[in-house]
């Protein structure tokens, strides 16, 4: 069910075309920026706390930790901001404010600027993330859609794995602040090729422009950065600051209901293919980025050491994400989402087999198989989960389906690694590490089962833009 267009109706001069080849390749530079300066920090962090004397894990905290809050808060403000001023200038605007704070983080010695930074980019990916995903549902025919949204995944998965690769090698041979200025020529190329190949995009919305969701902004921001930090510290002393953020977010409905332009409309919820899809992603991720974090937890407590093979092990759940995300998206064009979402999450649930008995993994190379099965389901499952959900939401407000899929995708990996620290929290025991692929296991099944929800394959003549 495809919920009713929220505006004016669509002009011809509107309807969804196919972007050249280099507009999409700055829009998908630019997307990638945000996992890349994830990443890229998390190696950097020694070398900075060596030059501030700072220790690691008041930088984790503070770094590490106000980029990703920043960026799970913004993204839905973000991606109305691109419905209210027109994508491509949200797009632009995005890219500014990240070449802003990688310039800031260049330039500064002192701890308060570089968090300023840092939230700097942070809000540059919460505008560039949305607004790519807006265009790639307003611009790109519905045959051609899905083929668009696996590039897009592969590229932001590739971005995810080569940060802490390239962050290490920059720190070492450049020093810490190198992580910064290699923003700077991605964002280049990227304003390059949007600002010169993008006249072609359809204008941004004339007439009255609705006042921006300031309010069900803050709700939402608040809300959310309480209940993550409340997530992440996951200690009784968050408890209230768990609380007030769970009572924030459910003022947000009644809220939203009263503003003429919210930050989330929640009637996209009423479509079986948006909940589905975002639901899918969400649980996904959830399986996916705790899985990550728990292998290196394991070989360090049980086997002491391995770092470089449990590096080339999780690189190979990447590059079969990477490469099953792009043959996935134009998978899908023949198969539709529901039968390849429901088969992407039963080749991922199959994989979790590898890691039913801890205790088998004697090394990282034993994990490798089931890594490399993992990351193909979820390639698999990547492009159509998100192509189905943005096609059934309204143009008019593309940009925030696009910031409310981006929110969805980290509140899983969140609620994920705080379930594992829960289960694993001063644990040494090879059972407690079995427990929380349990964990995985259900939200896989859930996302199969999910995927009976979203659209088939439609034969070509009746597909709609």
């Amino acid at each position: 069910m495809q919920i009713a267009a929220i505006g004016s109706a669509v002009s011809e001069s509107e309807k969804p075309r196919s972007l050249s080849a280099p507009l999409l390749i700055g829009m998908i530079f630019a997307a990638a920026l945000a996992p890349l300066g994830s990443t890229m920090m998390s190696v950097g962090l020694p070398a900075i706390g060596a030059d501030l004397g700072r220790d690691q894990a008041e930088l984790t905290q503070w770094l590490v930790a106000s980029y990703l809050i920043a960026s799970i808060a913004l993204q839905s403000p973000g991606g109305k901001l691109g419905d209210l001023i027109g994508h491509r200038r949200a797009l632009i605007l995005g890219l500014l404010s990240y070449a802003a704070g990688s310039a800031l983080g260049l330039a500064v010695a002192n701890l308060p600027a570089l968090v300023a930074a840092r939230v700097f980019m942070a809000a540059g990916g919460a505008a560039i993330v949305p607004a790519t995903m807006a265009l790639m549902r307003t611009q790109i025919s519905a045959e051609r859609r899905a083929r668009a949204f696996g590039y897009f995944g592969a590229c932001m998965s590739l971005a995810a794995a080569i940060g802490p690769l390239l962050g290490g090698e920059l720190t070492t041979a450049f020093g810490w602040r190198a992580i910064f200025a290699a923003n700077l020529p991605v964002i280049a190329l990227a304003l390059l090729l949007v600002v010169l190949t993008g006249r072609q995009l359809a204008h941004a919305p004339t007439g009255p422009r609705p006042r921006f969701d300031f309010g069900g902004s803050i709700l939402l921001g608040a809300g959310l950065a309480m209940a993550v930090i409340a997530l992440r510290m996951n200690s009784e002393q968050t408890l209230w600051l768990g609380i007030g953020g769970g009572f924030l977010l459910a003022a947000l409905p009644f809220w939203e209901r009263r503003v003429q332009a919210p930050v989330i409309d929640f009637r996209l919820f009423r479509s079986r293919a948006f909940f589905a899809g975002g639901a899918v992603i969400a649980l996904q991720n959830l399986a996916m980025y705790p899985l990550l974090h728990q292998l290196p937890i394991f070989f360090k407590q049980v086997h002491a050491d391995h770092a470089h093979e449990i590096g080339r092990a999780l690189l190979a759940l990447t590059l079969a994400m990477t490469l099953l995300s792009i043959a996935g998206g134009r998978l899908s064009e023949k198969l539709g989402a529901r039968a390849q979402v429901m088969i992407g999450s039963l080749l991922a649930l199959g994989g979790l087999y590898f890691f039913r008995d801890f205790g088998a993994l004697t090394s990282p190379m034993d994990a490798i198989a089931g890594l490399i099965l993992i990351g193909a389901g979820l390639g698999l499952s990547s492009a159509p989960s998100n192509a189905a959900a943005m096609a059934d939401a309204p143009r008019e407000i593309a940009g925030m389906a696009g910031g409310v899929l981006s929110t969805m995708r980290y509140i899983g990996g969140v609620i994920g690694i705080a379930a594992m620290g829960k289960i694993l929290v001063d644990a040494k025991s090879i059972a407690d590490h079995n427990t929380v692929v349990y964990v995985y296991a259900a939200a896989l099944a859930t996302s199969a089962a999910l995927a009976l929800l979203l659209p088939g394959r439609k034969p070509r003549a009746t597909q709609q833009s």
